[in-house]
């Protein structure tokens, strides 16, 4: 019973050092299993992009008139299928239904000097510096009365509310 009262200092080191790496190594095994689930939450909110894109390509805000062609109308044209207020009307509430918690939603279109924009919730602007951010763009492809054919560039971008 007397040599476990002699602790030398080496032995109080030893048990120092091995208590740092117990220490170090819990702090990056946890810091390495939540990386996949960090992955997993951003190519969730890439597929919610994706599927808000399709969905204001192909849903019909008027019959046979997509929400994106009615705002490239909107852009584009003195008198559109779709009044404005209507559309913006129409679309908030579809961006409000779909949009992730937690995070705001824009759409943009833009043919040269003119651009139309949305944003949901209001006032959340654009996200162009948000530190995370997704973003699906396109276009829509409207043919004038003269038989001319303009490409307007689309963005749908889901961004966190700062």
């Amino acid at each position: 019973m007397a040599g476990l009262n002699n602790h030398g200092v080496a032995d109080v080191l030893a048990m120092a050092f091995m208590f740092v790496l117990l220490v170090l190594a819990a702090v990056f095994m946890h810091s390495y299993s939540l990386r996949p689930l960090r992955a997993a939450t951003n190519r969730q909110l890439e597929l919610k992009s994706e599927h808000l894109y399709k969905t204001l390509e192909l849903a019909w805000v008027r019959p046979g008139v997509s929400f994106f062609r009615a705002a490239a109308e909107n852009l584009l044209l003195e008198q559109p299928i779709v009044p404005r207020p209507y559309l913006r009307s129409t679309m908030e509430n579809v961006l409000e239904y779909l949009h992730p918690s937690g995070y705001a939603v824009a759409v943009s279109l833009s043919y040269e000097n003119a651009s139309w924009e949305l944003s949901w919730p209001e006032g959340a602007g654009l996200g162009l510096g948000a530190e995370k951010q997704f973003a699906r763009q396109g276009e829509v492809r409207l043919t004038m009365a003269g038989g001319e054919n303009i490409a307007v560039p689309v963005t749908v971008r889901i961004f966190e509310i700062a």
